[in-house]
């Protein structure tokens, strides 16, 4: 008599429910049967991340001819941490890493791409050849990169046709001279924090846009137009930055960390940006009327699509002195670019104060909805405290 099997569908939910309990249990759980198996590794092994710590063991792992079918095949993120600007890598341990990299390069199933905390001058250069051949990546995460100059992050960038998503954060450059012609210079905070682009899978072949470093053929430039990308070598400031972009930005995340930013917050220029679908405007360690900048970069706000605002700053016992300032904001989410909003979202961190009492947290939401009552009707306010 043949032995019965669980359908695949109940056999993970019963792998994802003992994962729910305890992370520990995938090891188990693997050796239960060989479904089990293939299941509990497409999750433990879907998501892998090289470190100098974790390299050496994978390498051992593509070594042994058991697991490397079992556990690289099934590898869909990949995140590269490094040690900082000053870390040495070793010549072994980069030549792991290049060994590594390649064998998922020959597979072919890498759809994100994180690269975290590294320095490419100290990096084999051909472990950047390697990582552009992964065909199927369509988000890359690039965060604390130190490149020698521009020309190598836009040159490595460029090369990845499909993507669908990217996310730049604190990218910095050594130098920014040597070229042809007049380069944007773009510091890691307008690069990483004023633009983040997204779109869904139909359409960003068609809006990809890229700010090229150096003089590029017309036949490169061809290629690129057939792919959808728009070249500029123009861009000086955030808002030169946020003017190219125009229409093509539909995601806008703005972090002030430090007062010396809100000049230049201030003065960003969003009038041309109209298809922001999501706004998210932040400064987690001040308190709201404090936030000085956020009345008139709501104000400059055009787009008619916008769907979701979301407002960060700092926790407080003393909100009801924030109400003045509340109802100023409430006038300009008035105005009829506001109008099919969605979600409006505040979210209070407790950088100031340490945690609160839910008295008080009750106090803070009850002043919000006092001070806007016709998007509390609508019912689309939310509260996140951190």
């Amino acid at each position: 008599m043949a032995a019965a099997r669980l359908p695949l569908e109940l056999q993970d939910m019963i792998i994802e429910s003992i994962l729910d309990l305890d992370r520990s249990y995938l090891s188990l759980a693997s050796l239960v049967c060989r479904d089990w198996r293939n299941r509990s590794y497409e999750r433990g092994f879907s998501s892998i991340y090289f470190s100098s710590h974790s390299i050496p063991v994978f390498a051992s792992f593509l070594e042994n001819p058991f697991s490397r079918p079992a556990i690289f095949t099934r590898v869909r993120r990949l995140r590269i941490l490094g040690g900082g600007e000053t870390f040495i890598w070793s010549t072994s341990l980069l030549g792991d890493l290049v060994k590594l990299v390649h064998h998922l390069a020959q597979i072919g199933r890498i759809s994100v791409l994180t690269l975290d905390n590294l320095n490419w001058a100290v990096l084999d250069p051909a472990l950047a050849a390697i990582l552009t051949d992964f065909r199927a990546t369509e988000r890359l995460y690039m965060h604390r990169i130190y490149f020698a100059h521009l020309g190598q992050f836009s040159d490595f960038v460029a090369r990845f046709r499909f993507l669908r998503a990217f996310d730049l954060q604190s990218v910095e450059f050594a130098a920014r001279s040597g070229w042809n012609i007049h380069l944007p210079l773009l510091t890691p905070y307008e690069l990483g924090h004023c633009v983040s682009l997204d779109a869904n899978n139909m359409t960003l072949s068609k809006r990809l846009t890229w700010f090229y470093p150096k003089c590029i053929s017309l036949e490169q430039k061809r290629l690129s137009t057939v792919h959808g990308a728009q070249i500029f070598c123009d861009s000086s400031t955030g808002s030169d930055l946020l003017r190219n972009l125009g229409p093509l930005l539909t995601r806008l995340d703005i972090i002030s960390e430090s007062i010396a930013a809100d000049e230049n917050i201030a003065s960003l220029d969003i009038s041309t940006n109209f298809s922001i679908r999501h706004l998210h405007l932040a400064s987690p360690a001040r308190v709201l009327s404090m936030i000085s900048w956020l009345p008139s970069l709501l104000a400059r706000v055009k787009s008619l699509n916008l769907r979701t605002l979301h407002v960060s700053f700092a926790q407080s016992r003393q909100f009801h002195l924030d109400r003045s300032f509340l109802k100023h904001i409430a006038g300009i989410l008035a105005e009829p670019q506001y109008q099919e909003l969605e979600v409006i979202e505040f979210i209070a961190s407790s950088a100031r104060c340490g945690r609160l009492e839910d008295s008080v947290k009750t106090d803070i939401i009850r002043c919000i909805r006092s001070c806007l009552p016709s998007w509390d009707k609508r019912g689309i306010l939310a509260f996140t405290f951190h």
